[in-house]
């Protein structure tokens, strides 16, 4: 098994698949239930976790830091939990943010629209009508979700290794072509090259939440890169002592040497001829 993503339409089986694979091979299951768990554990609240959750927030709450908190709460989380091996990562954009990781499957799951129509009223028990609403409003909202948030076409098969029409197959059938697909290109060597590539993102993801969203440092477009127990901090800001702030803040478990690349600018503006670098 390897790390496997999965982008479903509404009633493509999206759901069902990721169990059955997950089940099947003993891999973890990452969907909404875990990521909101932990997304509460570091304080975003219950309205900010279900107006970002797979949507596109609203004009008010994309005026807000709440937006560029949750999104980097959101990879902190799913790299941790890849970081311990086989896992099946429902949705939440999981096919951008691991496309740069070594070895992870990402898989988009479709169907015709009346296919899906009909399997959502008969699971959800309504009438053909309402599922189509359902439907098409969630199917909207996904690729709200993955434009704003990640600037990603979701419906581009480029994305994905593999995308399957899930009319005439069940969720066991498409299990097994994933895990096929898996164990042909997944080997070793390429896996633990992943552990590695995962172990610095997230440590990149925990740096930047203790500098801009737990310390409340203003860095403007911070970026931060580790390797191993060294992390690299770019961006601009006003002062040096905002600078030494965020080398203090920067320095989470794991993390031994920073690298400090941040730019002094004017109003939080880079300006090459009034800007200097520490």
């Amino acid at each position: 098994m390897a790390i496997v993503t999965i982008s479903r339409e509404r009633g493509a089986f999206g759901r069902s698949v990721a169990k059955a694979l997950s089940a099947s091979f003993g891999a973890r299951f990452i969907d909404r239930d875990i990521v909101d768990a932990r997304l509460e554990a570091m304080g975003i609240t219950a309205k900010n976790r279900h107006a970002f959750d797979e949507r596109k927030p609203g004009f008010f709450a994309a005026l807000t830091t709440a937006v560029e908190e949750y999104v980097c709460c959101l990879k902190q989380i799913l790299y941790e939990e890849a970081m311990n091996g086989n896992c099946v990562i429902l949705g939440r954009g999981s096919q951008v943010l691991f496309k740069d990781v070594p070895g992870v499957i990402s898989i988009r799951l479709v169907a015709p629209p009346e296919v899906r129509y009909q399997r959502v009223a008969e699971t959800e028990n309504i009438d053909l009508r309402e599922a189509k609403q359902i439907v098409d409003r969630t199917d909207r909202d996904r690729g709200g979700f993955n434009s704003y948030f990640f600037d990603a076409e979701w419906t581009s098969p480029l994305t994905y290794q593999l995308v399957i029409n899930t009319e005439h197959l069940d969720p066991a059938n498409i299990a097994a072509l994933i895990t096929n697909l898996a164990n042909e290109t997944v080997t070793p060597a390429i896996k633990e090259q992943s552990k590695t590539v995962l172990k610095n993102m997230a440590k990149a993801q925990a740096v930047e939440r203790q500098i801009l969203h737990v310390n409340r440092i203003p860095v403007f477009f911070l970026k931060v890169t580790c390797d191993g127990t060294q992390a690299t901090l770019t961006g601009v800001v006003h002062s040096s002592d905002v600078i030494e702030k965020a080398r203090q803040a920067a320095m989470i478990d794991g993390i031994e040497r920073i690298q400090c690349r941040l730019e002094i600018g004017l109003h939080g503006h880079f300006d090459a001829s009034t800007s200097r670098r520490i």
